[in-house]
């Protein structure tokens, strides 16, 4: 096997394909994967690319650049419904919040996974609060990874359900690029741009990308309710002229966002007449966020048997959104009770015809609506440093990674509100002088160590690796000192998989991990971290035209940790809360058939999930997602079946492909009886054609059928699907 210097082609010896340029996340099991074109400098992939997936010790998914081209996608939610294993709770339509979990991890604001750009943690603060509401633009991405099981451990801190990782645009050989531009339904526009060169020892690259629509909803009475998100990148990477290969890189990211969107939805009756409604409550609503990332790696040769990374990295996020909080403390009930039953007694039917704007407040402070500014500031940075050596004892190999991270990350708080009376129609303020609802911050300090060998021993992949994480996190309430937290959590987090190749296309995997979830640093002492044992087992069968995966999977929590948000009812946004013991199990099922029809090309995959969960004990919790709990209910928001199912037709310059996907109904709560969203599924069709080898036009249909469905009742009452939306796309390449 050869390393290549990709800038001028020039071939030395190696003992494997050229590792990360940094410890991903503690671990530098990664190679540059399969050939992605003869202008393109291969890009570093912590799963090796297609053909390591296939003797990967645990579960691992690729979703690469021509599966992201097929349809386009701007949305996370779609681009991850063909990965098996993945949870998704619609929320926007957008996929602007998204809400994403991993083998029955909750979906929450993808909170509880390890969610990597380029190798880099990429939450807004991934200890401190991980709540996602910033996730990368994921129009702007070359592929996407997703890794569950025993692999999954060396990306934490969160290594219950998984990790995704995206990776960005890669550098061309030479002077090249690509312009995309794109006009839709309700407005839809979009334009994405690079361009890159490598000349002798230097490359770079800058893309710019924008995006945004004016939305499907309609406010009573009018308003907005699009957004516009903007993102420029530039890459520069320098390689030294040095006997042994060297690399620097340096990577840079701004991104940017105005949204019009609410926690406010609507009660089902509403939803099933007018789904794309907006009562005048929601008409002040509005997001704003600044992201920036800087990133510095450096890779080196030791020696022949060691390689060394370094990275040096600094995340910084602020956001505020104006939003809807709910009627005022003194009133007799909750938003998320007048939309569950608006005809349940007096006080249900006047403050929702409050908050339609059907009727004024008549002036008492109990009819007003609280609108808060949850203003937010968030920093994430830190320093990895990953040494890979390499040993062979006869038929025995070993790639034995040793990685340290240096993290910290912080969020500040100023959160505040005002009230508003509902006069003809529009909010007006009352002049009523408010506190702030919370002004505190968080800061933790994290030290993470991975030691992991790779042992290949004839037909045998084991993989072994221990992770330590040594957590010591702080909370200030600078309203009340006495809310004031110091915890430090160390924990250490196995895992073991194994491989075995039992004909040249069948082979067998099974592993088992630790999971563990940090606590908030403001969560009381009487919470326990999240530690589940994980296990699964499988197979994958590889021929030249099938492709197939089964994998079982079972996930043994000792205590799962529900966590509130603003948008929960009777607790505070800090709080957690101890379910004890919760069994999850499940079939992840991947199959993958190129046939031949006629003159056409016609690939054609399946992806199935069965997921079962069940609380192992019964309580009472003011969890709002959980309430009064009964040994054997389901976590909410899980789906019992999801189907991915797709289909193409490709010839000379045609492409048409056809997707497919299924997800049952899920509980709003966790008890058995409690309302469930609906079951549906969601066409999309996309088509292209090849002018030439360098314009391409594009169409495609989401929603193809324009079904309507409740996917959830979160944050504030039902929530449907996008509707019908038509995209048109072009392409040149150059």
């Amino acid at each position: 096997m050869t390393k290549q210097n990709p800038n001028n082609n020039k071939i030395r010896p190696a003992k494997r394909p050229l590792l990360a340029l940094i410890g991903i996340s503690l671990s530098t099991a990664t190679s540059i994967a399969h050939a992605e074109g003869d202008n393109i400098i291969p890009e570093i992939y912590i799963t090796g690319g297609e053909q390591e997936i296939l003797t990967t010790p645990g579960s691992a998914h690729l979703v690469d650049e021509e599966a992201l081209e097929t349809f386009e996608y701007t949305d996370p939610h779609q681009v991850l419904s063909s990965v098996p294993g993945v949870y998704i709770r619609d929320e926007d339509g957008f996929g602007l919040r998204p809400n994403i979990g991993m083998r029955g991890a909750p979906a929450e604001r993808t909170q509880k996974i390890a969610v990597m750009e380029d190798g880099v943690l990429i939450a807004p603060a991934p200890y401190s609060a991980p709540a996602a509401y910033y996730f990368p633009n994921i129009a702007r991405m070359h592929n996407v990874e997703v890794f569950k099981g025993p692999v999954s451990i060396q990306y934490g801190p969160n290594t219950a359900g998984g990790a995704i990782n995206m990776i960005t645009t890669p550098i061309p050989r030479e002077l090249g690029g690509k312009v995309e531009a794109a006009v839709g339904s309700f407005g839809f526009n979009k334009l994405h741009a690079t361009i890159g060169n490598s000349h002798d020892n230097l490359a770079w690259l800058v893309e710019g990308l924008t995006f945004g629509s004016d939305g499907f909803k309609e406010i009573d009475g009018g308003g907005d309710t699009g957004f516009e998100r903007n993102d420029i990148m530039a890459k520069l990477r320098y390689e030294f002229d040095t006997e042994r290969y060297q690399r620097l890189d340096l990577k840079i990211d701004y991104a940017d966002e105005v949204s019009h969107e609410t926690y406010l939805g609507l009660t089902d009756d509403d939803l099933y007449a007018d789904p794309y409604r907006r009562y005048s409550a929601s008409q002040l609503d509005k997001m704003e966020w600044e992201h920036t990332q800087l990133v510095a790696s450096y890779f080196t040769e030791v020696n022949d048997s060691v390689d060394m990374s370094a990275r040096l990295y600094r995340n910084e996020f602020t956001r505020a959104w104006n939003k809807l909080d709910g009627f005022h403390e003194s009133s007799p009930v909750l938003i998320s009770d007048v939309l569950s039953d608006p005809d349940a007694n007096v006080f249900n039917e006047r403050f929702y015809d409050i908050l339609t704007g059907a009727l004024d407040s008549n002036g008492d402070a109990n009819q007003s609506l609280v609108v808060g500014n949850n203003d937010r500031d968030y920093l994430s940075q830190g320093l990895e440093l990953t040494f890979t050596g390499y040993l062979e004892q006869g038929d025995i190999s070993h790639e034995i990674d040793l990685g340290i991270r240096f993290h910290r990350d912080t969020v500040e708080r100023n959160e505040t509100a005002q009230t508003y009376d509902m006069i003809g129609g529009d909010l007006v303020n009352d002049g009523e002088a408010r506190s702030a609802k919370a002004i505190d911050e968080a800061q933790t300090d994290a030290l993470a160590i991975f030691l992991k060998d790779k042992l290949l021993y004839k037909q045998w992949t084991i993989t072994a690796g221990l992770r330590g994480e040594f957590i010591q996190a702080e909370f200030t309430d600078h309203r009340d000192s006495s809310n004031d937290v110091r915890r430090q959590t160390n924990v250490l987090i196995p895992g073991v998989g194994a491989f075995y190749q039992y004909t040249p296309e069948l082979g067998f995997l099974a592993g088992v991990h630790g999971g563990f979830t940090p606590n908030n640093p403001a969560a009381s002492d009487d919470i326990d971290p999240e530690e589940a044992i994980n296990t699964e087992f499988g197979l994958r069968y590889n021929s030249p035209r099938l492709y197939v995966e089964a994998i079982g999977f079972y996930n043994r929590y000792s205590n799962m940790v529900g966590r509130c948000r603003g948008s929960d009812t009777d607790c505070e946004g800090n709080d957690e809360f101890n379910a004890g013991r919760v069994d999850m199990l499940g079939l992840e099922f991947t199959s993958k058939y190129q046939h031949q029809l006629g003159d056409w090309q016609m690939p054609m995959q399946l992806i199935y999930t069965y997921t079962d969960t069940s609380f192992q004990s019964s309580f009472n919790s003011d969890f709002s997602q959980w309430g009064p709990v009964t040994k054997g209910d389901s976590l909410p928001y899980v789906a019992e079946h999801q189907f991915n199912a797709q289909v193409e037709l490709e010839k000379g310059p045609w492409n048409f492909a056809l997707v497919a996907n299924y997800v049952g109904e899920m509980q709003e709560r966790a008890s058995s009886d409690s309302i469930k969203t609906d079951a549906y599924i969601i066409t999309n069709l996309a088509s292209s054609y090849d002018f030439n080898d360098q314009l391409k036009l594009q169409v495609g249909i989401d929603n193809l059928f324009d079904e309507v469905t409740i996917v959830s009742r979160r944050p504030f009452g039902a929530r449907p699907n996008k509707p019908r939306t038509v995209i048109g796309t072009l392409k040149y390449a150059f």
